[in-house]
């Protein structure tokens, strides 16, 4: 085997295999997951992102998927389904039908290009009532809510698993306080909170987010499924409202949306207890609308001064047992 050993983790060549074989086993779509990587040069095949534990992860990316449609429902599409017949008091039937006929508007539903595309004309056509700078963007992303609510229904659901790395992190306990920032529509946290509940697991989760039709449907599923939720909302007077103590934190695709990542980060490490897992991306992304600061090298030096050891490069850290700056 080779490898080396950097933060109490091993690396291996090997596990790159071991973590793709799992997932599949898992039933999991290759592309969708957060560890996958394209084809490299001339179309040979590029390794797999590893976890330093040489552990495999159900983990997932946070865009569209080739494989969500109405007639192959993810579990939160089915969710929605029902939660909007709920809401407007109409049939489940007639719930799927309006999701299928807004679906068919453009080739490809709401995962395909042309969708893309009117997305981004939408963002382009209502800047006139709100833009992305610091007093007008809670007021942008409450404007597109819907043409967001109905790109995350599309995104992918992890398949976790017991020798998933999260799980495994946490095995033998009997509650886990998790926290989603910045959540959209919560599915890497849901699903985990719904696994970890049907193995006995006492889970309480706390989404934050900007308070639009998602947060009634999150706040509803927790009813459906007899989830202990709550939720945060994040407002221009209280952008970081107080969090309570958490053993996991997911802020995926977050940091890059908001003006202070900073401070975002340094609300999360006060509340994340000690051992605790950080699952984010920090690493930096394309200049965009809502990509408000697209550059955090910044927000990564963070990082690093708090010791977090970092378990898949920019994706998952672990907060050390005890931190000094003496050390």
């Amino acid at each position: 085997m080779e490898g080396l050993a950097k933060d109490g983790f091993q690396v291996g060549r090997e596990h790159g295999n071991t973590l793709e074989n799992t997932c599949i086993r898992a039933g999991m779509s290759n592309r969708d997951l957060l560890t996958y990587r394209r084809r490299g040069w001339f179309g040979w095949p590029s390794a797999p992102r590893v976890l330093r534990t040489g552990d495999a992860s159900a983990l997932v990316r946070s865009r569209p998927s080739k494989e969500p449609s109405p007639s192959n429902l993810t579990a939160t599409q089915d969710y929605f389904i029902e939660w909007n017949a709920d809401r407007l008091g109409i049939s489940y039937e007639e719930s799927l039908s309006r999701y299928q006929r807004s679906w068919s508007v453009v080739p490809g539903g709401h995962r395909g290009r042309a969708f893309g595309r009117f997305h981004r004309h939408c963002y382009d056509l209502f800047r006139v009532f709100a833009n992305d700078d610091p007093t007008e963007v809670m007021e942008a992303y409450r404007l597109h809510a819907p043409v967001h609510f109905l790109t995350m229904l599309t995104y992918p659901e992890p398949k976790w698993f017991d020798e998933d790395f999260i799980v495994k992190h946490f095995r033998g306990r009997g509650y886990l306080s998790i926290l989603d920032f910045g959540c959209g529509l919560a599915q890497q946290s849901r699903t985990l909170a719904e696994f970890l509940v049907a193995k006995g697991v006492e889970v309480h989760l706390t989404l934050a987010d900007i308070p639009t039709l998602r947060k009634e449907f999150l706040l509803w599923w927790g009813m459906r499924t007899r989830i202990a939720v709550s939720f945060l909302d994040c407002t221009p007077k209280s952008p970081i409202p107080p969090t309570p103590s958490i053993d996991l934190c997911f802020a995926l695709e977050f940091f890059e949306h908001v003006y202070d990542p900073l401070a975002y980060f340094q609300q999360i490490d006060q509340s994340l207890t000690a051992g605790g897992l950080l699952v984010t991306n920090i690493g930096d992304h394309h200049k965009d609308f809502m990509h408000v600061t697209p550059k955090l090298d910044a927000l990564r030096e963070a990082v690093r001064l708090r010791r977090y050891h970092d378990v898949l490069q920019n994706f998952i850290f672990c907060k050390p047992a005890a931190f000094s700056l003496s050390t």
